[in-house]
């Protein structure tokens, strides 16, 4: 069973995903080590895959877009036609948001091409799955769901599944993996409340992106929506 801190980590972790609901991908910002040989194709495809299972967007994007007709626009809705609606929202669909996320890895695979095993390694171990568990739990809450009993879910997890997850999102080694999955302080925050005004700002940054992409091929001004710049409103 989960003692009381490991329980009250879970719930921080689960309450940035809460808060990021309506996550979308965003370009992952890595520096380039510019020396090592590339990656195997076959071994990029599958850290691909992972990163989707890890965060899985596409899943997010559309279970939103069935509960609410208006999304993206729901705040905005009078700015647009329907016609613009429809385009965007077909810009945003699960294949093409997990695109974008396989994307992210690929852009990891070219800059970190000597990091490409471990990291598939370390996500296998389970903190993929185990990612990917928390974000669909944390979004069918944050979407009117049933409340999530974060010892319940800790119970359920096997120690190797725990370990690898604590691995991902606390370990320096793996600063880098986390910064192209968006997943860089997650759950280093003290407080739940801390952990949902972190998971609000990640959903914004993950937003942005994909949502200037669609707009740019709907040709839509995204000065109705962003409040700054690369800030959704």
């Amino acid at each position: 069973m989960p003692d009381a801190r490991q329980a009250g980590w879970l719930r921080r972790c689960l309450a940035a995903c809460v808060a990021s609901a309506f996550v979308a991908l965003g370009a992952a910002g890595c520096a380039s080590n510019g020396a090592a040989k590339a990656a195997d194709p076959a071994r990029v495809q599958r850290l691909g895959a992972l990163f989707v299972q890890t965060m899985p967007i596409g899943w997010i994007a559309e279970r939103v877009a069935q509960l609410d007709p208006q999304w993206p626009m729901q705040q905005h809705a009078g700015k647009f036609t329907p016609a613009q609606l429809a385009c965007t929202r077909g810009e945003l669909t699960a294949d093409k948001v997990d695109a974008t996320v396989i994307g992210n890895a690929q852009t990891f695979a070219r800059r970190y091409p000597d990091r490409v095993e471990e990291s598939i390694q370390l996500l296998e171990a389970g903190a993929a799955e185990t990612t990917g568990m928390l974000m669909r739990a944390g979004v069918r809450e944050g979407t009117g769901g049933a409340k999530v009993d974060a010892s319940r879910l800790m119970a359920e997890m096997t120690a190797a599944q725990l370990q690898s997850f604590v691995t991902l999102t606390e370990n320096p080694q793996y600063a880098e993996l986390r910064q192209a999955l968006r997943l860089d302080g997650i759950t280093s925050a003290s407080s739940r409340q801390e952990s949902r005004q972190r998971g609000f700002r990640l959903g914004q940054s993950l937003m942005a992106a994909p949502l200037l992409s669609a707009f740019e091929r709907c040709n839509i001004s995204p000065a109705a929506i962003f409040d700054q710049p690369g800030m959704p409103a």
